[in-house]
């Protein structure tokens, strides 16, 4: 059932960028400071715990439990490249002075030993909560690092050649 309707899910979410990308230019037309919640989703993931289908890493995929096209994962709306796209249109459209963004992702479900951090847990029976903490930790760290870099290529883009 799901392998037939991925076609028609896939054709829903290439139309998501190009209408975020015409709102976002739309919204720089207005001249005023914008703030973006940013967050990757698709229609089939299951991975929040608050039910909702986004709220995603821009970094992760969904399994698929067959195959499709050759992989058993299916790619995000957006993915790391989207994010690019949607930052390099929100600084030439609004202006990195005038644009602030934050992730909103939600927690995975996943746990990440402590690693040097142990010691401060030592104390705990269950150390459930600290690991799916340093889990998300983690991922939020690593979307931090994807942004920033989106940001930096953003900005040098938009900065007028110089002549040595």
């Amino acid at each position: 059932m799901i392998q037939a309707a991925l076609p028609g899910i896939e054709c829903a979410m290439a139309s998501a960028l190009p209408a975020v990308l015409g709102l976002v230019q739309k919204l720089g037309s207005c001249g005023k400071p914008v703030h973006f919640h940013l967050h990757d989703g698709h229609p089939l993931s299951t991975f929040s715990p608050f039910g909702v289908a986004d709220h995603l890493s821009f970094l992760t995929s969904i399994p698929l439990g067959f195959e499709y096209r050759g992989q058993r994962r299916a790619r995000l709306m957006y993915g790391p490249g989207g994010l690019f796209e949607i930052i390099a249109q929100a600084v030439q459209a609004i202006g990195g002075e005038r644009l602030s963004c934050t992730l909103e992702i939600h927690p995975p479900a996943e746990r990440l030993p402590l690693g040097d951090a142990e010691q401060l847990f030592q104390h705990w029976r269950d150390k459930t909560n600290a690991e799916k903490m340093n889990a998300w930790l983690a991922v939020l760290g690593e979307n931090h690092q994807l942004l920033q870099l989106a940001i930096t290529a953003a900005m040098n883009a938009s900065q007028p050649e110089r002549c040595n």
